[in-house]
């Protein structure tokens, strides 16, 4: 019986190479997106809103015809907005809040039953260094990014010992995401140049790397839950 992960955000471009990682460990995959799911490494792919409670019923009955229990749940959708405080929509921070934060929740709750059945078994919840640094015009991210810490850690103990929940927070990667924010500058190419430099390592990463980061600690960092693993390429120490 292969081992069985869900991977959440599965059509963005860390959630592509996270499938992949797994896929290539033997795992069988099942994906979710609120977008189409195209050329996806996945066994199995589920189209919805990230909070909606009828969709993560069905992935959980889909995992008990498939072998009964979760081997490993990867949080990674998420969405981000751009406004300063003056400007904020409260129903652009409402949706980024049940987004980012209750997404989470509602595929721990549907997925904890299998889960305390596996051996082993974790949760990986995406944060980011935004939950640790403030950044002009993106205050409701941070904001998010910071419950998602808290939730890892309130989750870790009430779900111990038989599931650790750990978190991941990246620095700059290259994915959609970041190439949009770039993007926003009045001059890209020198902003690109600028952020790099502040990266210890004078790059940003990849989602390959984040990845990976992600599949060891769902499967290898056996005595490790209620942390948040920074990877960010020293953008933190330097800044």
């Amino acid at each position: 019986m292969s081992k069985l992960v869900v991977v959440t955000g599965a059509s963005g471009g860390m959630g592509q190479q996270t499938c992949k990682v797994f896929k290539k460990n033997g795992y069988t995959v099942i994906g979710t997106d609120r977008n189409k799911g195209i050329n996806l490494e996945v066994d199995h792919f589920f189209q919805g809103d990230i909070t909606n409670e009828t969709m993560w019923q069905e992935i959980a009955t889909q995992i008990e015809s498939l072998n009964g229990h979760l081997d490993a749940l990867i949080n990674i959708a998420g969405r981000n907005y751009l406004a300063n405080i003056d400007e904020a929509e409260l129903e652009q921070w409402r949706n980024m809040m049940e987004v980012n934060v209750l997404g989470m929740v509602a595929a721990i709750k549907h997925t904890a039953p299998l889960l305390r059945k596996a051996p082993n078994a974790a949760v990986v919840n995406m944060s980011s260094i935004s939950g640790y640094i403030g950044s002009i015009g993106y205050a409701a991210y941070c904001t998010t990014k910071g419950a998602i810490d808290s939730l890892t850690k309130s989750l870790a103990l009430e779900l111990a010992p038989e599931v650790r929940v750990n978190a991941i927070a990246p620095g700059w990667i290259e994915t959609p995401f970041t190439v949009e924010g770039l993007e926003k500058s009045a001059d890209p190419i020198a902003y690109r140049k600028e952020v790099e430099a502040m990266h210890a390592l004078n790059r940003v990463g990849t989602p390959s790397e984040i990845a990976e980061s992600i599949f060891w600690l769902a499967t290898g960092a056996t005595f490790m839950t209620g942390s948040v693993v920074i990877v960010d390429g020293g953008y933190m120490i330097k800044n």
